[in-house]
Protein backbone atom coordinates (compact mmCIF):
# COMPACT_ATOMS: atom_id res chain seq x y z
CA UNK A 1 0.00 0.00 0.00
CA UNK A 2 1.25 3.64 -0.96
CA UNK A 3 1.31 6.49 1.84
CA UNK A 4 -1.41 7.86 -0.33
CA UNK A 5 -3.22 4.87 0.05
CA UNK A 6 -2.93 4.58 3.89
CA UNK A 7 -3.99 8.30 4.13
CA UNK A 8 -7.26 7.28 2.13
CA UNK A 9 -7.46 3.94 4.43
CA UNK A 10 -6.93 5.89 7.72
CA UNK A 11 -10.49 5.53 9.85
CA UNK A 12 -9.84 9.05 10.66
CA UNK A 13 -9.62 10.41 7.20
CA UNK A 14 -12.81 8.42 6.45
CA UNK A 15 -14.46 10.30 9.59
CA UNK A 16 -13.76 13.70 8.27
CA UNK A 17 -14.88 13.05 5.03
CA UNK A 18 -18.33 11.69 6.66
CA UNK A 19 -18.32 14.62 9.09
CA UNK A 20 -17.64 17.30 6.04
CA UNK A 21 -21.17 15.47 4.06
CA UNK A 22 -23.43 15.33 7.07
CA UNK A 23 -22.50 18.86 7.40
CA UNK A 24 -23.63 19.66 3.79
CA UNK A 25 -26.36 17.96 2.67
CA UNK A 26 -28.21 21.01 2.78
CA UNK A 27 -25.86 23.29 1.17
CA UNK A 28 -27.12 24.29 -1.72
CA UNK A 29 -23.35 25.62 -2.90
CA UNK A 30 -19.67 24.06 -3.30
CA UNK A 31 -19.53 20.61 -0.93
CA UNK A 32 -16.29 19.77 0.09
CA UNK A 33 -16.67 15.83 -0.85
CA UNK A 34 -14.08 13.29 -1.93
CA UNK A 35 -14.38 14.52 -5.60
CA UNK A 36 -13.56 18.03 -4.61
CA UNK A 37 -10.24 16.86 -2.95
CA UNK A 38 -9.44 14.59 -6.01
CA UNK A 39 -10.68 17.71 -8.49
CA UNK A 40 -8.07 19.63 -6.49
CA UNK A 41 -5.22 17.12 -6.58
CA UNK A 42 -5.21 16.41 -9.95
CA UNK A 43 -5.48 20.67 -11.29
CA UNK A 44 -2.75 21.40 -8.60
CA UNK A 45 -0.11 18.76 -10.07
CA UNK A 46 -1.25 20.47 -13.71
CA UNK A 47 -0.56 23.90 -12.66
CA UNK A 48 2.53 23.24 -11.12
CA UNK A 49 3.77 21.05 -14.67
CA UNK A 50 2.16 23.63 -16.80
CA UNK A 51 4.07 26.53 -14.72
CA UNK A 52 7.10 24.95 -15.21
CA UNK A 53 7.94 25.31 -11.22
CA UNK A 54 7.90 21.37 -10.55
CA UNK A 55 11.71 21.75 -10.49
CA UNK A 56 11.52 24.84 -8.35
CA UNK A 57 9.53 22.68 -6.22
CA UNK A 58 11.85 19.73 -6.35
CA UNK A 59 14.47 21.76 -5.42
CA UNK A 60 12.71 23.78 -2.70
CA UNK A 61 12.08 21.23 -1.05
CA UNK A 62 14.78 18.31 -1.96
CA UNK A 63 12.46 16.24 -3.82
CA UNK A 64 12.32 13.66 -6.43
CA UNK A 65 9.34 13.83 -9.14
CA UNK A 66 7.61 10.98 -7.66
CA UNK A 67 8.13 11.99 -4.04
CA UNK A 68 7.14 15.31 -5.06
CA UNK A 69 3.67 14.15 -7.02
CA UNK A 70 3.26 12.26 -3.84
CA UNK A 71 3.54 15.50 -1.22
CA UNK A 72 1.21 17.34 -4.03
CA UNK A 73 -1.20 14.93 -4.53
CA UNK A 74 -1.87 14.47 -0.62
CA UNK A 75 -1.88 17.54 0.43
CA UNK A 76 -4.49 18.44 -1.89
CA UNK A 77 -6.56 15.29 -0.40
CA UNK A 78 -6.17 16.49 2.77
CA UNK A 79 -6.69 20.01 2.50
CA UNK A 80 -10.23 20.63 3.03
CA UNK A 81 -10.52 17.88 5.97
CA UNK A 82 -11.05 20.35 8.80
CA UNK A 83 -14.37 21.69 6.79
CA UNK A 84 -16.25 20.13 9.18
CA UNK A 85 -14.96 21.83 12.09
CA UNK A 86 -15.59 25.11 10.88
CA UNK A 87 -18.93 24.57 10.81
CA UNK A 88 -19.34 23.51 13.98
CA UNK A 89 -16.82 25.93 16.24
CA UNK A 90 -16.07 28.61 13.75
CA UNK A 91 -12.57 27.85 13.54
CA UNK A 92 -10.46 28.26 9.97
CA UNK A 93 -10.65 25.06 8.38
CA UNK A 94 -7.25 25.87 7.05
CA UNK A 95 -5.38 25.16 10.32
CA UNK A 96 -7.88 22.92 12.00
CA UNK A 97 -7.00 20.72 8.54
CA UNK A 98 -2.78 20.81 9.14
CA UNK A 99 -3.45 19.88 12.88
CA UNK A 100 -5.62 16.66 11.99
CA UNK A 101 -3.83 15.97 9.22
CA UNK A 102 -0.25 15.57 11.57
CA UNK A 103 -1.60 11.99 12.60
CA UNK A 104 -2.92 10.55 9.41
CA UNK A 105 0.40 11.61 7.52
CA UNK A 106 2.24 10.61 10.42
CA UNK A 107 0.10 6.75 10.19
CA UNK A 108 0.70 6.42 6.74
CA UNK A 109 5.01 6.73 7.53
CA UNK A 110 5.36 10.59 6.14
CA UNK A 111 8.19 12.01 7.55
CA UNK A 112 8.71 15.19 9.63
CA UNK A 113 10.17 17.13 6.71
CA UNK A 114 7.32 16.01 4.31
CA UNK A 115 4.72 16.24 7.02
CA UNK A 116 5.95 19.87 7.15
CA UNK A 117 5.65 20.41 3.64
CA UNK A 118 1.79 18.67 3.28
CA UNK A 119 0.79 20.81 6.26
CA UNK A 120 2.11 24.10 5.34
CA UNK A 121 0.41 23.53 1.82
CA UNK A 122 -2.72 23.04 3.59
CA UNK A 123 -2.71 25.89 5.99
CA UNK A 124 -1.86 27.81 3.10
CA UNK A 125 -4.59 27.02 0.75
CA UNK A 126 -6.82 29.58 1.89
CA UNK A 127 -7.58 33.25 0.24
CA UNK A 128 -5.66 36.20 2.08
CA UNK A 129 -2.75 33.90 3.48
CA UNK A 130 0.62 35.86 2.12
CA UNK A 131 3.98 34.50 1.44
CA UNK A 132 2.66 31.41 0.37
CA UNK A 133 5.09 28.41 -0.48
CA UNK A 134 4.72 27.38 -4.42
CA UNK A 135 2.55 23.81 -2.73
CA UNK A 136 0.06 26.38 -0.80
CA UNK A 137 0.06 28.84 -4.29
CA UNK A 138 -1.03 26.36 -6.41
CA UNK A 139 -3.44 24.66 -4.26
CA UNK A 140 -5.22 27.76 -3.58
CA UNK A 141 -5.84 28.17 -7.00
CA UNK A 142 -6.64 24.61 -7.87
CA UNK A 143 -9.41 24.93 -5.00
CA UNK A 144 -11.07 27.50 -7.29
CA UNK A 145 -10.52 26.11 -10.67
CA UNK A 146 -11.98 22.77 -9.39
CA UNK A 147 -15.47 24.72 -9.01
CA UNK A 148 -17.91 25.05 -12.52
CA UNK A 149 -19.18 27.98 -11.36
CA UNK A 150 -20.82 28.43 -14.83
CA UNK A 151 -22.53 25.47 -14.35
CA UNK A 152 -24.13 26.00 -10.48
CA UNK A 153 -27.77 26.19 -9.99
CA UNK A 154 -26.84 28.17 -6.71
CA UNK A 155 -25.01 30.41 -9.08
CA UNK A 156 -26.83 33.91 -8.64
CA UNK A 157 -27.04 33.13 -4.88
CA UNK A 158 -23.28 32.59 -4.56
CA UNK A 159 -21.21 35.65 -3.17
CA UNK A 160 -17.71 34.07 -4.42
CA UNK A 161 -18.92 33.54 -7.91
CA UNK A 162 -17.43 37.23 -8.82
CA UNK A 163 -14.07 36.28 -7.58
CA UNK A 164 -13.70 33.05 -9.14
CA UNK A 165 -11.76 32.26 -12.45
CA UNK A 166 -14.57 29.19 -13.06
CA UNK A 167 -17.26 32.07 -12.64
CA UNK A 168 -16.05 34.00 -15.95
CA UNK A 169 -15.32 31.24 -17.84
CA UNK A 170 -17.16 27.97 -18.58
CA UNK A 171 -14.50 25.46 -18.46
CA UNK A 172 -10.38 25.93 -17.75
CA UNK A 173 -9.40 22.58 -16.34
Amino acid sequence: MTRLEAVLEDPLFKEYLLKNNKNETERKFCRHTFQHYLDVARITYILILESGNITAFMEENDLNRKLAKELIYTAAILHDIGRWREYETGEDHSLVGAELAEGILERAGFNEKEKSIITSGIREHRRGVPDRSLLGKYLHRADGLSRLCTRCEARDECFKVEEMETGRKPLIY
